[in-house]
């Protein structure tokens, strides 16, 4: 009887020990894999509102990316933005929502107007009003070797809200007061259709690291024109 008890403690023990392999297995995701993914998520990432050089408007770094499980990155570029979601990936292997960009967040279009987007389908109307359709034309395969942006801003940089208020951002911990202060413009001017803007001349940084400085609505908008 003991030896029997014995015999299936060590069944025990190695039928546990195969699960906790089995499950550690299931829970971890292999390099290329995790790459594919990662890439794919930035494609979609920039569909989701027609982002980057193919699209009409540039994401204003930093940016946080909110996760299935509730965790949170700030990530200050795509690169940034693909190392992270790949890295998560690689640790999670039964995910089933994929990483998406944490609301609010920034957008600039051609015209120097600075585009606060709070919701899905706010993000939506953006998409649709985006007269190109490279995303609608292109997969996410081979989209790691494409070029991401056009240009971002560089700190610091200011920002005009309509009734003439200046808010200048010198990092991005920044950012906040300007969500505030255009959620407060827009509670007390519901009606108005006139966007934030962005105050020239601004520098800002283009994909192979050069830094141009814009000094007109003019000139941003030959720049995000000549990026294609």
């Amino acid at each position: 009887m003991k030896t029997n008890l014995i015999k299936f403690q060590w069944l025990f023990i190695l039928m546990t020990g195969l699960f906790v392999v089995s499950c550690s297995k299931s829970d971890t995701v292999d390099d290329a894999t995790a790459d594919t993914y990662a890439e794919e998520t930035v494609f979609r990432t920039q569909e989701a509102a027609n982002l980057g050089r193919f699209g009409c408007y540039e994401l204003v770094f930093p940016v946080t990316l909110g996760f299935s499980d509730g965790t949170t990155v700030d990530v200050d570029s795509y690169e940034a933005l693909k190392a992270a979601v790949k890295d998560w990936r690689k640790n999670n292997g039964k995910v089933r929502t994929r990483p998406s960009l944490a609301f609010p967040y920034q957008l600039i279009n051609e015209n120097g107007e600075v585009i606060t987007v709070e919701t899905v389908e706010q993000q939506k109307e953006l998409r649709i009003a985006c007269a190109k359709d490279f995303f609608g034309t292109h997969g996410p395969n081979g989209h790691n070797d494409r070029p991401k942006l056009c240009f971002k801003p560089t700190f610091p940089f200011g920002v005009k809200l309509p009734d003439g208020t200046i808010i200048t951002l010198n990092s991005k911990d920044d950012r906040k007061a300007l969500n505030e202060a255009i959620r407060e413009w827009r509670k007390n001017n519901p009606d108005s259709k006139v966007r934030p803007e962005l105050v020239f001349p601004i520098t800002v940084q283009m994909e192979d690291g050069t830094l141009v400085t814009v000094n007109s609505k003019e000139e941003l908008k030959a720049l995000k024109d000549s990026c294609k």
